[in-house]
């Protein structure tokens, strides 16, 4: 009976792996920001300003040689990013007989992508309050802690419309404050509900990797670098690229 138990137990644990596909959009998103690089090279002869537009909150506000190339690059990879993931989740769970899943992760993704919308009233707005006085310390801090409770809301299984509130207005001050890396809250808004529904520890783990490397990313690279150089400018690319691409990697290991 025991061995009867074990071995049924055994294979319960197999179908969740068997089901788990969260090493695609990993691996996607992580080589689309390697591919993302060259888009990053600085105007030249002269450095001109990117405008703002809802699409630079989404990594496209830096002094970049391609601005246009740059604003469409990073919506048009999480749009395709989103219907692709959806899509191998579905295949995968066709083969399997157990499917994940993915409409709360195509719901946070759409967050990401609509939330620049909402902050160009916040552009308008923060500067003249104490958030945008003090700078990007505390609108960072303020839609972190707003997303965190949009979180606990979501879990909670809250009202849709105060969860949909917060999620999109603490998305929306994150990215106003965090522009250059918005592409990548997007991003991570999606891991941290699709880790919750997948229930995978080592996925679990590689999200929270990558938001620790999204948040050195913010802190550390050198985006004010003069002159800039695509370096400078690619750089806040890099490391969370790396820590997609392997995550995806060791997602793929089984055991």
């Amino acid at each position: 009976m025991t061995d009867l138990l074990g071995d049924l137990a055994e294979l319960r644990r197999r179908a969740r792996e068997d089901r788990h596909a969260y090493p695609f959009p990993l691996l996607f998103f992580g080589i689309a920001s390697f591919l993302a690089i060259p888009l990053y090279a600085p105007s030249n002869p002269v450095v001109r300003q990117v405008e703002w537009n809802p699409l630079s909150v989404l990594g496209a506000h830096t002094e970049v040689r391609h601005p246009l190339l740059l604003g469409l690059y990073w919506p048009v990879v999480l749009l395709v990013g989103a219907l692709a993931t959806a899509w191998w989740y579905h295949r995968r769970g066709a083969r399997v007989g157990i499917e994940t899943s993915t409409r709360g992760y195509l719901g946070a993704l759409a967050i990401g992508l609509g939330s620049p919308l909402v902050s160009m009233g916040l552009i308008w707005l923060l500067p003249r309050t104490a958030i945008g006085f003090w700078g990007q310390g505390p609108a960072t801090g303020i839609g972190a802690i707003v997303i965190a409770a949009a979180t606990v809301l979501w879990r909670w299984r809250a009202p849709r419309v105060l969860t949909l509130t917060a999620a999109v207005l603490g998305t929306a001050v994150l990215q106003y404050a965090q522009s250059a890396i918005g592409q990548f809250i997007a991003i991570g808004l999606g891991l941290v509900v699709l880790a919750a529904v997948e229930r995978s520890t080592r996925f679990t783990t590689i999200t929270a990797a990558y938001l620790v490397a999204l948040c050195l990313s913010a802190a550390f690279t050198p985006l004010t670098l003069t002159p800039a150089t695509a370096w400078s400018l690619g750089s806040v690319v890099m490391l969370p690229g790396f820590a997609l691409v392997v995550g995806g990697l060791v997602g793929l290991r089984r055991g």
